[in-house]
């Protein structure tokens, strides 16, 4: 009984730690969404610099 517990307890820890992460990914992850980040940020800064100088030149 403890060995097919034991069995039944190492195959489970073995399929979770199967699908986990691992650090290269996560760096790849995390890399990829700070340049959407950053270039999204520029994207919206631009528009409202734009925004704000129309106003301006409405005056």
């Amino acid at each position: 009984m403890k060995s097919i517990l034991f069995i039944s307890m190492a195959l489970f820890l073995s399929i979770s730690l199967s699908s986990c992460a691992t650090w290269k990914g996560i760096k790849k992850d995390s890399s990829s969404a700070w340049k959407s980040t950053k270039d999204k940020s520029v994207e919206i800064y631009d528009s409202v610099k734009d925004s704000v100088s129309s106003e301006e030149e409405a005056k």
